[in-house]
């Protein structure tokens, strides 16, 4: 009985071990990523139906750091906020702490440390896709899915043009004027300021071009606002109004630094004047996003 045992248990063992033979492909698996093709020193092979790769060779070509503790035999990959531990003839590997199964157990083959690929690639963040008929994996980084950024639009009381504000931080003043949109941040000392005005309407007024228009404007808000400020004139496109002036402003009053931008456009029926405003630092730091906000009136 014993004798038949053991004859038993030396034929599994037998077939275990014909079972986690590397299998080396007639043809060599090729390895691209992102459309380049990464060279190995010692090649890829198929076990088990799992293709194993040189874990450092494909790490660092995806930009990762790379570890390999002899004594505990346990490989590490990081990747940005990612960190995955790989125990060489471990079955479970463990990402940012914790455990996931793999596959298949790393394993050390002639001084190299070989990972599973299509696990390490997708805990990594990439899609790992296999061409069975050239014997090829492609490995491509996920698309990151844009974040929804957060607007405010008002429309003014009229109903003849609105604008889109980057953000949520905004709050409408209130104003008796149809024609005219004020919204201040609730972060502090910023305010954007938009008025129409129609063509036919002003030539009654005198004004008979968008120059005369600007000219007024500058005239009338400049002195009252910031007479004392050092005007630098500006170039601005918009891709929904011609643009017939632009300057900045900068006026400091008891130590306070403050900025103003403003903006003299024009379609086919109205002419636009448009000001952003505010203390230094929040100017600085919003006037780009706000340039781009007068791209959306309409």
């Amino acid at each position: 009985m014993k004798k038949f045992l053991a004859t038993i248990a030396l034929c599994i063992s037998c077939i275990s071990a014909i079972s986690i033979v590397p299998v080396y492909a007639e043809d060599s698996i090729t390895v691209n990523y992102e459309g380049n093709t990464i060279s190995f020193d010692t090649a890829p092979f198929l076990e088990n139906g799992t293709t194993m790769i040189p874990m450092r060779a494909i790490a660092e070509k995806m930009g990762a750091e790379v570890l390999w503790s002899p004594s505990s035999k346990v490989a590490t990959i990081k990747r940005g906020q990612d960190i995955l531990e790989i125990p060489a003839g471990g079955t479970v590997a463990e990402k940012n702490g914790e455990d996931i199964l793999l596959d298949m157990p790393a394993k050390v083959v002639n001084g190299r440390v070989f990972v599973p690929l299509r696990f390490v690639g997708e805990q990594l963040g990439l899609n790992v896709v296999w061409d069975k008929e050239t014997k090829t994996i492609a490995l491509t980084e996920k698309a990151e899915i844009p974040k929804k950024v957060a607007t405010t639009q008002y429309t003014s009381k009229n109903e003849n043009y609105s604008i889109t504000l980057p953000g949520e931080n905004w709050k409408e003043e209130y104003s008796d004027l149809e024609n005219t949109i004020i919204a201040d941040s609730t972060e502090g000392e910023l305010s954007v300021l938009v008025s129409n005005f129609d063509k036919q309407e002003l030539k009654l007024s005198g004004i008979q071009t968008a120059q005369e228009f600007a000219k007024f404007n500058k005239e009338s808000a400049y002195y009252a606002v910031y007479a004392m400020g050092k005007v630098t004139e500006q170039n601005i496109t918009l891709s929904n109004m011609n643009v017939v002036g632009a300057d900045e402003i900068i006026v400091e009053e008891n130590d306070i630094v403050s900025k103003a931008f403003f903006v003299y456009a024009e379609t086919e029926s109205h002419y636009f004047v448009c000001a952003i405003t505010g203390e230094q630092e929040l100017y600085d730091k919003y006037i780009s996003s706000l340039k781009n906000a007068l791209q959306t009136i309409k």
